[in-house]
């Protein structure tokens, strides 16, 4: 568990952009290591979700992740319809698929099993960003399986690798960088471009140029292959919107042409030891919350995390709150404020409803499960009112939900 001599790093520069949080040029670094969160975003019409990787374990034969999801069902033909499914799973990679797979097993999907050899999850191996960066180009598959329920066995008929679609990654451009945010600071990620087609569609991927780490920083899959709402669709939807909005809310909204699968990683952020190694080390989330409070009377926090449209509080938040509770019980003397802020998508009145309601659980939490004093604490919440970002583009609405702690 745990093997830090084994923990491949990153190191990182973080840049001094106007939307920096609370952010100084230094050298942070991305341990793969338990503890270690990778946050991506999924738009839909009515709302994005987020999925969270996160890693159990690590050691010489295997890394441990366990996948977490929570999205509005939009199929017709689904029990749930309508209703936020939740889906927990966890993946074991092991380290020597993270060396030389050329399969991309990017779903996550219930009764997968938890090892699928020859594979790797939530990126690519070291040897197909080698080939992308010295060839140019790479053998890679990726998944097309619309169910879980397959053996990952070869000697089996139908199995999980019948359903991978090859083709090859051809490298474009140059290497480029991708802003992410990582402990709450935005940091400027290096990436290597790459597009293909698989199964007839063409697809874009956006690697992090790491040969020890090489995340799926992006992408895109099936790109432009669903079309926008006709115009039947469009006169449906109206209907809709005043007799039924739970369905309208599912199935209206698509006004242009999208990709059939996305993914964007919009948060990092990691708990783990730092080998000493390493110069000017960024600090680990819990001291950079206390230091932020101590000499700004503010801290951004990104790692609270939601279910989708609600204010319930996700197992995934559970290390932040104990930091927060830390920091509570270290300065005795310290009382704060929890705004609640969201993005734009939904009403004005909604978002500000919803922004109170998720501040006045984060307050509950501390109080309930971590023994802080209830008068410690005072809670509001604005909405979509005071937006960090733009509110058109996934990683900026990533920024801009978010929970605001202020030093009083």
């Amino acid at each position: 568990m745990g093997a830090l001599p084994l923990v491949p790093l990153l190191t990182l520069a973080v840049i001094g952009a106007a939307h920096s949080d609370n952010a100084t040029p230094s050298t942070s670094r991305v341990p793969l290591c338990p503890g270690l969160q990778i946050v991506t975003a999924i738009s839909q019409a009515n709302g994005d979700y987020e999925s969270i990787k996160t890693v159990l374990s690590v050691d010489d034969k295997n890394v441990l992740i366990r996948y977490s999801s929570e999205q509005l069902v939009t199929d017709l033909l689904a029990a749930d319809f309508g209703q936020v499914r939740k889906q927990t799973l966890n993946r074991s990679v092991r380290r020597s698929d993270l060396k030389s797979a050329a399969l991309y097993q990017q779903r996550f999907m219930p009764g997968m099993p938890t090892e699928i050899a020859e594979t790797t999850a939530i990126g690519t191996s070291q040897a197909v960003l080698r080939a992308l960066k010295t060839a140019g180009r790479s053998e890679f598959s990726i998944s097309n399986a619309y169910s879980g329920e397959f053996p990952a066995n070869r000697d089996h008929s139908p199995n999980l690798y019948d359903f991978m679609s090859p083709g090859e990654l051809v490298r474009i451009g140059q290497a480029e960088r991708i802003p992410v945010v990582i402990n709450g600071v935005t940091t400027s990620l290096p990436a290597i471009r790459a597009r293909g087609e698989f199964a007839a569609e063409p697809a874009e991927f956006l690697f992090l140029d790491d040969d020890a780490n090489p995340l799926t920083l992006k992408f895109r899959v099936g790109i432009d292959s669903e079309p926008p709402m006709d115009s039947h669709m469009k006169e449906l939807c109206r209907t809709m919107q005043a007799a039924a909005p739970e369905i309208s809310r599912a199935l209206c909204g698509r006004e242009t042409a999208s990709d059939r699968e996305t993914l964007e990683v919009v948060k990092i952020a990691y708990r783990c030891d730092v080998p000493v190694a390493a110069a000017e080390p960024a600090p680990a989330a819990g001291a950079q919350l206390e230091q932020q409070l101590a000499t700004s009377g503010k801290a951004v926090v990104y790692d609270i995390h939601f279910s989708f449209n609600s204010d319930r509080i996700r197992e995934e938040s559970a290390p932040r709150l104990a930091e927060i509770a830390n920091v509570l019980r270290k300065h005795s003397d310290w009382k704060l404020v929890v705004n609640g802020h969201t993005d734009s998508i939904g009403g004005d009145r909604y978002n500000l409803d919803l922004s109170r309601r998720r501040a006045a659980a984060v307050k509950q939490a501390l109080v309930k499960s971590h023994g802080i004093a209830a008068e410690r604490l005072t809670t509001d919440g604005f909405g979509a009112s005071q937006p960090r970002d733009t509110n058109e583009t996934l990683a900026g609405r990533a920024r801009n939900r978010r929970v605001e702690l202020i030093k009083q």
